[in-house]
């Protein structure tokens, strides 16, 4: 296994590791350190894997481009719905903390990496991340101004986080050139990372989208599983019979 995915289960670890602090001190800032230290990580990551050239593209594109749609959205409502951030993000313009697009690009690359479509699955797979944090997060990092019935959260803000992801993948896609290989490890930290979002969501209280997350990432894990198996193997299901002569 390469350093990149050493390093991207060392992640996990110690995201569990701050979990367990926030379990004894419930102190949510500190928490929030495994999502900061997730950017770095994501950097490191994404040159190690893709190259210098290819981060720049992709994180100069991912990261204008969620920030016009995050600025769009809080002060329109378009698409995802009428919201404001509190202060623990840190630094704002125009009223959407700076840190965000670097949560929307980070978690754009990584979802990317699970499958070989470049649009409509990535776009697919980034919005089934969002059905879990997105209601513990509005706990405490943004609130909504009218809650929404998926656990206080619109359902338009789903239907925004896959305008947007779309929005960004086609652009990419004509500025990064297609790749014919997928590295399984992308497919099994997409999983790790989803059920780790449930496993959070359990420990603030939040069982029911913790289930209906982990049916989901389960299903995708599987599904991508034995779509990379069938491309790389023969299909586990296949008889072979010999040619009668």
């Amino acid at each position: 296994m390469n350093l990149e995915w050493k390093i991207a289960y060392g992640y996990v670890i110690f995201g569990s590791i701050m979990l367990v602090i926030y379990l004894f001190t419930h102190n949510y800032e500190l928490s929030v350190a495994a999502e900061i230290v997730f950017i770095p990580f994501y950097f490191f990551h994404s040159i190690r894997l893709k190259g210098i050239k290819y981060t720049a593209i992709f994180f100069s594109v991912s990261y204008s481009l969620s920030f016009i749609m995050e600025i769009i959205g809080v002060h329109t409502g378009i698409p995802f719905g009428k919201y404001s951030y509190s202060h623990i993000l840190g630094p704002e313009i125009l009223s959407v903390p700076v840190a965000v697009p670097f949560l929307w690009s980070s978690l754009l690359y990584f979802s990317s990496l699970a499958t070989r479509g470049r649009i409509l699955i990535p776009a697919l797979l980034l919005t089934a991340l969002d059905l879990s944090f997105d209601p513990r997060f509005s706990m405490h990092l943004w609130h909504w101004a009218i809650p929404g019935i998926y656990f206080g959260v619109p359902v338009t803000n789903f239907i925004g986080w896959f305008i947007t992801s779309v929005l960004i993948y086609s652009i990419l896609y004509f500025l990064i050139k297609n790749e014919d290989s997928t590295d399984i490890n992308g497919l099994i930290f997409y999983a790790v990372l989803g059920f780790f979002q449930c496993v959070e969501d359990v420990v603030v209280g939040l069982y029911l989208p913790a289930i209906i997350s982990t049916i989901i990432f389960a299903s995708i894990f599987i599904s991508g599983y034995l779509t990379w198996y069938n491309k790389n193997n023969k299909t586990p299901y296949s008889l072979n019979f010999p040619d009668n002569k």
